[in-house]
């Protein structure tokens, strides 16, 4: 009886094995600033595209006209504003709003690229704004990583495997000379 009941068990934990919660990296491909500048690096959301989780991106040095502007990293997720996701794309600041970076596009999509709007910039205290003048959003697509109850399910089933062969019953036959 007492295996009966640790067999349901099994089968219950199995059956109740919450899925993986993925997230989503993209990547800005391509994008170019106003002046010569571009912006590499990437961000990450939930899988949902809800929130905003990690950031990445910095923005080279350039010279617009009069102005210079210096490299710099936006990598503070806790100064990310991810806005009306995700028809608006987010926001990045930095204590004081001496740089700030807005990229826009059109809602992000799970297959091809997104293209970046031309309402995206990146702005400098000292130096004033130079806006994005083209470049794309591409999801990152990372091997695939089984979810726990795949591995739950392999791993049980493992056991109930080696529990039905330990239980053969094995028969010695004795034959006579």
């Amino acid at each position: 009886m007492k295996r009966l009941v640790l067999l349901c068990a099994a089968v219950a934990a199995i059956a109740t094995s919450a899925p993986a919660w993925a997230t989503k990296t993209f990547v800005l491909d391509g994008v170019t600033l106003q002046g010569g500048g571009t912006l590499t690096g990437t961000f990450t959301t939930d899988d949902a595209l809800d929130k905003l989780l990690a950031v990445n991106i910095t923005a080279s040095a350039s010279t617009v006209g009069a102005y210079t502007f210096s490299q710099f990293t936006y990598d503070n997720v806790a100064q990310a504003n991810w806005v009306s996701l995700p028809t608006q794309g987010f926001q990045i600041s930095t204590t004081g709003s001496a740089q700030q970076l807005r990229l826009t596009f059109n809602p992000l999509t799970d297959t091809g690229a997104t293209i970046l709007k031309n309402t995206s910039y990146e702005y400098q205290f000292t130096a004033g704004s130079r806006t994005v003048t083209g470049g794309q959003v591409v999801l990152d697509s990372p091997g695939a990583v089984p979810e726990p109850a795949t591995w739950t399910m392999m791993i049980g089933g493992f056991g109930l495997i080696g529990a039905a062969l330990r239980r053969r019953v094995r028969t010695i036959r004795v034959v006579p000379a």
